[in-house]
This record gives structure tokens, sequence and C-alpha cells, in this order.
């Protein structure tokens, strides 16, 4: 049977939100905690590489994970050439990382010109050295949304160390505090 509930909401301006509207959209978008990851894709002997907070897993089985890119990035070009790509999760010490793939430009210099060391997963993707923990990829599909592009991948292999992982809340960078005490109910 067909889906025949109607949207939450319809819009009829295909887009064109006004600035204070925008404003609104990232302020409530800020309240959300997330991990912060690098997406990584091989292009021509070049590792590119750019930080992503939309990172999430998406399916147990087939296992699936999905990632938003910018659809301007050379890193969203190279994966819908490329047969995979990795997700590193970083760890709280690798701040620095998040920054620099952040910058603009960064995703088409390659994370050896920017100093950025990687390692090769199974699948010969690179993921990001001594990150908390990698996905190792095969492009599932590439969906268009608005101004980004989501790659699903379905999980080839996965590794993982122990540590915190890096936060990104409000703006800022954080790591996790001492777990909440545990409540009986």
């Amino acid at each position: 049977m067909a889906h025949t509930s109607a949207p939450i909401l319809l819009r009829t301006d295909h887009g064109n939100v006004p600035v204070d509207e925008q404003d609104g959209f990232r302020r409530a978008a800020r309240c959300l905690a997330s991990s912060v990851a690098v997406v990584s894709v091989r292009d021509r002997g070049k590792v590119l590489a750019k930080t992503v907070s939309s990172f999430t897993t998406v399916s147990l089985l087939p296992q699936l994970v999905s990632v938003w890119v910018g659809s301007r990035s050379p890193v969203a070009h190279a994966a819908a050439m490329a047969d995979a790509f990795t997700i590193s999760i970083l760890e709280a010490s690798q701040e620095h990382i998040s920054v620099a793939l952040s910058e603009p430009g960064s995703g088409a210099r390659g994370t050896e010109a920017i100093g950025i060391a990687t390692t090769a997963v199974p699948s010969g993707a690179m993921a990001i050295t001594d990150c908390l923990g990698w996905f190792d990829c095969r492009v599932h599909d590439l969906v268009e949304g608005g101004d980004h592009t989501m790659l699903i991948g379905q999980v080839t292999a996965t590794g993982r160390r122990e540590g915190d992982p890096l936060l990104y809340h409000d703006g800022s960078y954080r790591t996790l505090g001492p777990p909440a005490p545990q409540r009986r109910t």
C-alpha cells in the first residue's frame, strides 16, 4: 500500500529560505551533539578526506552506514567514481585533524599534503591513523539532497580501539565526561 499521509511541512519556495530562517535552522541544529568523523576516498593516487558530523549507521542486515558530504566537494565526486570509501571516527585527541579537514579546499588537497597520516584498510581505502574506529565501505548508493550528497556504504570490514570519541556540540569540540549514575527503574 502506498504511503498516503500528508507531509509535515510542504515547502513551496524550492529551498529559498530567508536568512533569519537559515539562522534559526542553524541554531536548532547546534543542539544536536554528534561524533566527529572523517570520510576518505582514494582519487588518482591521493587520499581525499573531509570532516563530517552527519555519520550514522543505517542497517544491520545488510550492514549499511551513511554520511552526508557537500555535493560540490571533491570527496563526493571521487566517491561517485570509486568502489570504496572509509569512515574514520576521531578520537578525543584528534581535534587538529578535524579542524584541518574542515578548512575550505582541504578536501581536494589530499591528506598527505596537509600532514595527516592514513592507514590502509582491507579494501585498499584509507582510514585516519590512530582513529577510534573505522568502517571500510563499498559504495552502495549515492543520494542527492539539497546541497549535499549522501554516501551509503555497505560495510565490508571494521576496526576499533579503546578511547574516548571527539564530539561536536553547539559550535565547539567536546569530549565525554564521566558516565551518568545508573538509575534503577
